[in-house]
């Protein structure tokens, strides 16, 4: 059937009064039981208002670049096209809808987010935001010490756009007030606004709507699916152009458990942009909604999921999206047993999870700006993080706890942080049981934020397929309290602390800062030496390093008669390298050195129990030695050669350390090694 046989006309310039109104004309059409009303090209039909409740009904138009439905409603209350009732296997396609004057939506309930302080009951609060014939007011029911608990809606209002959300959205997205009858001052609200849509769902099921333009700039919401007494289910929207609508331009609500839509499908590419509020919007009780391949494009929320009193948005799926430039970010509250996968991020603002559940998120990219997260997580529990890739930003994951409850039981591994600076994860509160393992690719950046309090952290850091940790940035962590500031090291236990290459530290508040070095025990430090091996269990003075036990190997190779001195890594004696000691401590040693010419197979050999005494007062001058080797003494064991070569120790007052000092016995190339175990006091 076409529309023209019951008088319509595509002849309106779709502006106000414009042409013939063809709303008689669609309606008598639809009536007429014909399966499908097919529209003209090159046709504008202006109407006010449709509505139907029938089933196995398609209106189609030629293209929706050239069939137009101008709706002109100056009352800004009716719905452009209602299918409503238990009515279904309906097909809206190849249509533009445009509203030709702006459609009014008003608040339909509230809720508190903060209290603030100074209300009492009765109190009006009038919100702040949007733009209004009648600005919304609330009543205050019900306080607690000042704070508001509880508010009832006075004053729906009269909105052409939407108040949006102005406190900041790390917890809860919310409207502040403009004035109030009172003193009160601080609190803020969610809104839930009602008005009407382009094309409004009602109960129905089997309903399509297909490569359709909602470009109206007068719309409240461009498509809406509402439960009134059933499930609306199975509702497809593909390939349509949703634009600007003055709220949402796709909205779903549940309002009760009995009436919950479910099975609804936002795929295969619509391009959802510049909405005032939120491009999709889900509020209340909702099951299946999957988002697959749109582009959520310049709104001011890509996505604003509410669970509201119903608690939990079910079953949904979240994927191969490009959520882009939308200026607030995505917001999502109640989430439960949810995948969110392979959606490219690339927002001004983060993702926001509260109260989320059993969140399954993997192979997702973030792009975020300097200073800004990536996803934040409030209350939420049970969320596998993973697989994701994010460029830029400053702390790209936040946990916190939501209304006394703590965030537990999180994975943020295998992931990929490049182009930014700061830490990975920071948390507030003490949430439990987290996992992180990211992929860093800057000295700027960290893992965890030592400001973290965490219960049950573990942390994967990135390895080497054949296990050499010759990645720049392979780190082990486990226990709680520990720091490692440098590369391929680990620490274990608790507060811990190492940043010397290739160093480790386990046991308890042990640190290692010099290179290849282990401090283990309680309260052992290796003072930065190279290579040192220390172990402590604990400290009559109270300081790390106190008392405790250290293990030395020096070095050096002649090649010649001339005297060599041993350091640790082989190099001239220097700050780390020497034994050197701090200020105000005392060492006794046991030492033994061997040299070695493989060529001629001969040796020198020393060896001595002490005591051998090596002390510093204050600065490297100050350091003194005394014991078995003061002046030059042969190897009393040796072969060939060997035993007509010296030894002698002294104190270095250059680098306040022991100076071990060998004249080999001829020219040939000489391998030298001194092996020092040490009790040190300080």
């Amino acid at each position: 059937m076409f529309p023209e046989w019951w008088g319509a006309a595509g002849d309106s310039a779709c502006t106000a009064g414009s042409g013939t109104d063809s709303t008689s004309a669609f309606a008598n059409a639809i009536a007429s039981g014909a399966a499908q009303i097919s529209l003209a090209g090159n046709a504008n039909y202006r109407f006010t208002g449709l509505s139907t409740t029938r089933s196995h009904l398609s209106i189609v138009g030629a293209d929706r670049g050239s069939t137009l439905m101008c709706q002109d409603d100056a009352t800004g209350a009716l719905d452009g096209l209602a299918l409503s009732g238990a009515g279904g296997q309906n097909t809206i396609k190849d249509i533009n809808f445009s509203r030709i004057q702006s459609a009014i939506g008003s608040v339909a309930s509230a809720s508190v987010v903060a209290g603030g302080s100074g209300y009492a009951v009765g109190d009006t609060l009038t919100m702040a935001g949007g733009v209004f014939a009648t600005a919304a007011v609330l009543k205050v029911t019900s306080v607690s010490s000042g704070a508001v608990t509880g508010v009832s809606v006075q004053t729906a209002g009269a909105y052409t756009q939407a108040a949006p959300p102005t406190a900041t959205m790390t917890i809860t997205p919310a409207v502040a007030q403009a004035s109030t009858s009172g003193g009160g001052t601080g609190a803020t609200f969610k809104l839930r606004w009602q008005g009407p849509a382009d094309v409004r769902i009602q109960d129905g099921y089997f309903v399509t709507i297909e490569h359709n333009t909602f470009a109206g700039s007068g719309s409240w919401d461009h498509i809406r699916i509402e439960g009134a007494t059933t499930n609306p289910n199975q509702i497809y929207m593909e390939r349509n152009q949703i634009f600007t609508a003055n709220h949402d331009n796709i909205s779903i609500y549940g309002p009760s458990s009995s009436a919950v839509p479910g099975d609804i499908y936002i795929e295969d590419h619509n391009y959802i942009s510049g909405a005032v509020f939120a491009g999709i919007e889900i509020y209340g009780y909702t099951n299946g909604i999957f988002e697959t391949a749109n582009t959520v494009y310049n709104n001011k929320y890509g996505n604003y999921w509410d669970a509201g009193s119903a608690n939990y948005i079910q079953s949904a799926k979240i994927r191969s999206n490009d959520i882009d430039t939308n200026s607030s970010g995505d917001y999502y509250f109640g989430l439960a047993d949810v995948h969110y996968q392979q959606n490219w991020h690339s927002d001004v603002s983060p993702l926001v999870c509260t109260s989320c559940v059993n969140l399954q998120a993997e192979g997702n990219n973030f792009t975020i700006g300097a200073g800004t997260a990536a996803a934040i997580f409030n209350g939420s529990l049970s969320i596998h993080f993973d697989g994701n890739n994010f460029t830029g930003g400053l702390a790209p994951i936040q946990v916190n706890p939501y209304n006394g409850t703590q965030s537990s039981q999180l994975t943020f591994a295998a992931s990929n942080w490049s182009y930014g600076g700061g830490y990975f994860l920071t948390t507030t509160g003490t949430p439990s049981q987290i996992t992180v393992g990211v992929q860093l690719t800057s000295t700027a950046q960290a893992i965890v934020a030592p400001t973290s309090t965490i219960n049950n952290l573990t942390i994967v850091g990135s390895e080497s397929p054949d296990n050499n940790s010759n990645n720049p940035f392979s780190s082990t962590l486990w226990g709680k309290g520990n720091t490692v500031g440098a590369e391929e090291s680990a620490a274990g236990g608790n507060g811990n602390q190492v940043y010397g290459y290739g160093s480790v530290a386990f046991g308890a508040s042990n640190k290692s800062g010099g290179s290849f070095s282990s401090a283990n025990g309680y309260m052992a430090n290796d003072d930065s030496l190279y290579g040192a091996r220390c172990f402590a269990s604990g400290s009559t003075t109270g300081g790390s390093g106190g008392q405790e036990l250290c293990q030395h190997v020096l070095r050096a190779r002649s090649t010649s008669a001339s005297a060599v001195r041993l350091t640790s890594d082989g190099s001239s004696a220097g700050a780390f390298n020497c034994l050197n000691l701090p200020d105000n401590s005392h060492s006794q040693f046991m030492i033994m050195v061997s040299g070695f010419n493989p060529t001629a197979v001969s040796s020198a050999n020393w060896s001595s129990n002490g005591p051998n005494i090596l002390t510093r007062a204050s600065g490297v001058s100050s350091v003194y030695y005394t014991g078995s080797y003061t002046s030059q003494t042969t190897a009393p064991v040796g072969t060939g050669t060997g035993t007509s070569a010296k030894l002698q120790l002294s104190a270095d007052t250059t680098n306040g350390c022991l100076n071990v000092t060998i004249t080999p016995p001829d020219s040939n190339t000489w391998d030298w090694e001194a092996a020092i175990v040490r009790l040190k006091m300080q």
